[in-house]
């Protein structure tokens, strides 16, 4: 049972604006959560139909240490006893649940969307008047991410049997529940993930009107190896940075600011002069193996397994 909620748990709303969302639907050997953007069903082994607040529902489970008995008490209440222990849980009142469900057509991915996923999370958007790049992009042989400041491809290995936006906030539910989806059902609004065992995942979708960024990813250039020490340095520097997170390169080597003797610096050969922001730049550790740092100002081309991105510098002055 406590694998069903664990599975289920990352669909609840935090806020209780819409009270039906901070709640469990349990009903035909199903738990569902939904926040009003992300739906998770799981099988659960309880013959009941009862919507428990969620929050205190898998408290009560996690307190449970000997065999556990669920029940509706006559006021409407879920009553749990576990040994000594029990508790009771309010259910929803006066509210329908809201009935999501898969829907769209089936389709059958070759695997890799969890790796695809792993590398290009960290590269989505935060900017909420871009709701378009707050997401990962599957569309042909790649998928897509870019921050406005990092835009990166991850080639596939083969087509992705249709084109999808999937959220941030659903991408971390699918790296928590790490499994490989067996098949997903897509409609024009949403995409729904299915495992093992009748779970599943729906979210809304964003849109697929994407500018090209095939056209920046496109440039000539003579990438090389990371110098020895260059993430090493970026840690060591972080705590540093000004408050707007610049950090500049010279013959010299790292340091957090333009002006000599002063801030902090790290001697490190083979950077050409350039400013970048220090969060992008720890962002590509373990992501880019080769970058081609001599283009600056213009973006930046790196080149990893499978895959390929620009990195766009910020001004030596401003």
């Amino acid at each position: 049972m406590l694998d069903a909620l664990k599975f289920v748990q990352g669909a609840v709303a935090r806020r209780d604006f819409v009270p039906a969302l901070t709640h469990f639907q349990i009903r035909d050997g199903y738990i569902r959560g939904f926040n009003g953007k992300i739906a998770l069903c799981a099988p659960i082994d309880l013959d009941l139909d009862a919507t428990p607040k969620a929050a205190p529902f898998i408290k009560a489970i996690e307190a449970c240490r000997d065999t556990v008995e669920i029940s509706l008490t006559p006021n409407g209440r879920l009553a749990i006893r576990s040994g000594s222990f029990k508790a009771y849980i309010d259910c929803l009142e006066g509210e329908e649940f809201p009935n999501v469900e898969p829907e769209g057509d089936e389709v059958v991915p070759d695997g890799g969307l969890l790796d695809a996923l792993r590398v290009l999370a960290p590269f989505t958007a935060e900017d909420a008047s871009r709701p378009w790049a707050q997401g990962v992009l599957f569309r042909g042989p790649s998928a897509f991410a870019t921050n406005n400041v990092v835009a990166i491809e991850r080639w596939l290995g083969y087509d992705f049997p249709v084109p999808i936006n999937v959220p941030k906030d659903a991408v971390q539910e699918l790296l928590r529940i790490n499994e490989e989806p067996m098949r997903l059902s897509v409609s024009d609004s949403s995409v729904t993930f299915h495992f093992s065992g009748g779970r599943w995942l729906r979210t809304q979708t964003h849109s697929l009107e994407w500018p090209d960024i095939t056209k920046v990813l496109d440039v000539e250039a003579s990438p090389k190896p990371f110098p020895n020490g260059f993430f090493e340095a970026i840690e060591v520097l972080t705590p540093f940075v000004d408050s707007i997170g610049r950090i500049y390169f010279s013959e010299d080597g790292m340091s957090t600011s333009h002006e000599k003797g002063v801030g902090a610096s790290v001697a490190i050969k083979g950077l050409p002069e350039g400013c970048f922001h220090y969060g992008q730049l720890a962002k590509l550790k373990g992501v880019a193996t080769k970058i081609d740092f001599s283009l600056y100002p213009k973006p930046c081309p790196f080149y990893g397994d499978r895959l390929r991105g620009v990195i766009v510098g910020m001004r030596l002055n401003g």
